[in-house]
Formats: structure tokens, sequence, C-alpha cells
């Protein structure tokens, strides 16, 4: 089960596929279409007047977003119970599903693939991609892939050009060794040994390779008992870009109408600038709902004055448009 993101520069197009279960066709036409059909302006104008804001995080409704960075979007899908399908629409109300003449590329699950508007070209560059995927889905249970280039700097032999007279000897040579067969003398054995090593130039070549982004695990979600000290303090150092292990953590849950689960950091040392913009400055708290990252300015949660703790929530309850009443 992974997640691969890839991305075509010169088509404008990212490509998200996974090896989920993936739709029939008939599932396609329920789930995608209705978003279609409903037409993307009067949603976002449904959504501005807060109306539908309550639909986010449902099944269809975040497909909006993909509309807003995209003139067509494509979603091919196959699941075990239907041939590969594709599904496409340009957001005008209208959708198209039709047999994918390819056949099965998938094997199983999805892939959308957006073609992005001139205004949301940032998304092809694949450090845009990379920044993004880290930041909002660092935490996501399957491995996210991103189709990545590296520049690799590699040695290759200099080939020299010999002049024609010397390439006609070798020729020559050749076709004698071919008649009859020579005997190798220990004097042209210790020539080869002291011949000189063959010339070498450094080239740069570029390299695509597949990149896992999520490496690090959500461990709050582990039992207190199964993690070591050691595991706690390098998660405060991979969130925090701190150097120092931290001075005191909690790790606890927390059960009620909402449950959630949250580690909590105090840093060895205070911040240099904990008291500059001290009541503009937000705590250093990330909130996640079920692993993806809703929010990391918190004006309520904390008192200012501790605003130097670093540290995740985490919460299985919360809709993904949590409301400041809700935190």
């Amino acid at each position: 089960m992974e997640i691969r993101i890839d991305f075509d520069n010169q088509a404008k197009t990212v490509s998200i596929t996974d090896t989920g279960v993936g739709m029939s066709k008939a599932e396609l036409v329920k789930n995608l279409g209705t978003v279609a059909k409903s037409g993307t302006t009067a949603f976002l104008e449904a959504m501005g007047q807060g109306e539908t804001m309550s639909l986010i995080g449902q099944f269809g409704v975040g497909f909006y977003s993909a509309f807003l960075v995209a003139n067509k979007v494509e979603v091919a899908s196959k699941s075990n119970d239907d041939e590969q399908h594709i599904w496409t629409s340009t957001a005008d109300a209208k959708f198209f599903v039709t047999k994918d003449p390819r056949g099965d590329t998938l094997g199983r699950g999805t892939r959308v693939t957006l073609h992005l508007k001139d205004d949301a070209a940032e998304y092809v560059e694949q450090e845009r991609v990379k920044n993004l995927v880290k930041k909002y889905s660092e935490f996501i249970n399957y491995p996210i892939k991103l189709y990545l280039s590296k520049d690799v700097r590699e040695q290759v032999p200099v080939e020299e050009e010999k002049p024609a007279e010397e390439a006609e000897k070798k020729e020559e040579g050749d076709e004698e060794k071919k008649e009859g067969e020579t005997e190798v003398t220990d004097e042209e054995e210790t020539d080869k040994a002291d011949a000189p090593e063959p010339k070498t130039k450094t080239v740069t070549k570029t390299v695509w390779d597949w990149e896992t982004l999520n490496e690090i695990k959500a461990i709050w979600m582990r039992e207190k008992a199964d993690i070591t000290e050691r595991e706690y303090n390098e998660f405060y150092k991979s969130i925090s870009k701190d150097t120092q292990d931290p001075l005191a953590y909690t790790h606890f849950s927390a059960e009620g109408e909402i449950e959630f689960k949250a580690i909590l950091y105090v840093p060895k040392q205070a911040p240099y600038d904990m008291f500059e913009h001290y009541y503009g400055k937000s705590g250093a708290l990330k909130l996640y709902v079920r692993r993806v990252l809703i929010t990391e300015e918190f004006e309520d949660l904390m008192p200012k004055y501790l605003n130097f703790i670093k540290g995740v929530v985490d919460s299985d309850d919360l809709p993904l448009n949590v409301s400041r009443e809700q935190l």
C-alpha cells in the first residue's frame, strides 16, 4: 500500500497514484459525478457563505480542491470488481466515464491527474511538492513517494582519438594474431603492468528515482511502554529542528467528548526570540486530524507564557474544518 506522485513539466500535469481498492465504473459515477454536476462555482459560493463547510472531509467534496488548481481532472481507476475506467471533467457540470483504452495499467488502485492552470504551475516544481507533502502529510501511515530528479557526478573514461596509421597497424596486428597462436612473453606482461591508468573525466548525469517523503512515523499513536527515550528525543528534534535533546516531555491521551493524543516537549534552552513579538506570537504546537496537519497557529490553546513548548496534538474525532469553538 503506497501513494506515488509524479509530474510532467512540459504537459503541466501532476499525477497522484495509490494502490488502494480503486473504483468501478458505477462508483466513479456515484462518487465523483455528483461533484462535477453541482458545479464548482455554486460550491465555492455556498462555501463562502459558510453553508457547506460541514461537508468538507466527506467523500468527494474535498475533490473540489482539484478544480481550484486544474482546468481538467482525469481519474483512472481499477477495482477488483470491474475493468479499468477513466473519469474526466473540466468543472463545467459535465463529466465522461470511458473504458480505459490502455487496458489494466494500474493493477488495482486510482490515479488522479491534474492538468494545471497557468497560475498553478508551481505544483510541477519538485521542491514545492516535496515541501507540501512533508508539511501536511508527514505522518500519513502509508509511504508517499515522489519521482525526483537528482544530479549525480561520476567518473567516465576519456576516449582518445588515435591517428589513422596507428589504427591500421592495430588492424594488421589483429589479423596476424588470428592466423596463428602467439605466446605472450614476460616482457609484454611487464609492459601491461606498467601501462598508465586510463584517463577519466567527471560528468554530471540527471538520475530519476522514487524518494519516500514521510519516513518519520507518528510515534504518539503507539503505547508509551513501547517507545524508547531515544525515539522521543529523535522525534522532538525532527519537529523542532533543535539539535539538543529536550529538557522534559509528556505523552498522554485525553478522553471525553473529543478524544486526542498529544506529545509536548520543553526545550533545554529558551528560544532566543522568546520575548520578541510576545503578544503576536502563537505557540509552536501542531494540530493534526487523523495524521493530517490542520493548523500550527494556536491563539487560545496555550497561554502566551508557554509559547516555548513544542509538540503535536492529534484527534480522530475533529472534523477537518475544525472551528475555534471546538478547539
